[in-house]
């Protein structure tokens, strides 16, 4: 898989990423971020907007024929329900981040197939590391998951879960990880420590082996998980509902996601068993 880079499809799509990050940095070192609040009071900036346009035109020049599903631009269903072949994209996951100018947000592209993601590109404007992943072989692209950082690239799985459990906590969405839960891994693991992180950042550091569990129990979009999501399963994890099952992507006119927890196979029964015990449609 580490020879993804050389692969046409693949620079083609890290281009298009690294384009939009130049733009998003390029407002990140400015006074005033054009912040302003959307419809839901969620707030969108000029980065979001800026990188939007910039992906949209590169994957318009890359895919012609492939419809782009965007944060900053939804059709309606009447419409992308007659997608069965998508892009879902999220050209700044980790607004409020960006506005706080912690560094902690990134750019999110998924493909997606009849539902399920086959290919997730997400990459850290900040740190210039990015994440590949492909669980379904499209354009002869390998299946498996890389990160990139320069020019320096390797292959990422999961890790084995050991002590300390290490827990991706949301930075700005939701309490820590609740004591009950912490307690039953504590019955296998000596140690459960938390690292707080924002946007899709807590997926691939958990795809990458340097932690083990993320628990979302508030709301998030489909375009807030569809790229990680490819990434984590072809590492090797799971990005699952409370009942174990991924999620689909375009299959609703909704386009919201349910709460949904990552990690690797032999952590997911402990998850799994807690929320058996609890309340799945609880919100934080």
């Amino acid at each position: 898989m580490q020879d993804v880079n050389h692969h046409p499809f693949f620079q083609a799509l890290q281009k298009i990423i690294h384009d939009a990050a130049d733009v998003i940095m390029q407002i990140y070192q400015r006074a005033d971020l054009g912040v302003e609040q959307k419809s839901d009071d969620s707030p969108v900036t000029a980065a979001d907007l800026a990188a939007h346009n910039v992906i949209l035109a590169g994957l318009q020049t890359l895919t012609p024929a492939i419809p782009v599903l965007s944060e900053e631009g939804v059709a309606p269903y009447s419409e992308r329900s007659k997608w069965s072949l998508l892009w879902i994209v999220d050209p700044l996951d980790g607004t409020k981040e960006f506005i706080k100018r912690n560094g902690e947000f990134s750019i999110n592209i998924a493909l997606v197939e009849n539902g399920q993601p086959i290919l997730g590109m997400v990459y850290l404007p900040t740190t210039s590391e990015g994440y590949f992943g492909v669980t379904q072989s499209y354009q002869g692209l390998p299946i498996g998951a890389v990160k990139w950082h320069g020019k320096d690239f390797e292959s990422i799985k999961m890790r084995e879960p050991r002590d300390p459990i290490i827990v991706m906590t949301s930075r700005s969405h939701g309490p820590a990880l609740p004591a009950d839960l912490k307690e039953t891994l504590k019955g296998t693991y000596d140690q459960v420590r938390e690292l707080p992180k924002g946007s899709s950042i807590k997926g691939c550091r958990i795809a990458e082996g340097i932690a083990d569990l993320h628990l979302r129990r508030g709301p998030t979009s489909e375009w807030d998980t569809a790229a990680q999501q490819a990434i984590i399963e072809a590492a090797g994890g799971m990005l699952v509902t409370p009942e174990g099952k991924p999620f689909r992507y375009n299959q609703r006119e909704t386009l919201l996601n349910g709460h949904f927890f990552v990690s690797g196979r032999e952590l997911a029964p402990h998850v799994l068993d807690w929320y058996q015990l609890h309340d799945k449609d609880e919100e934080d």
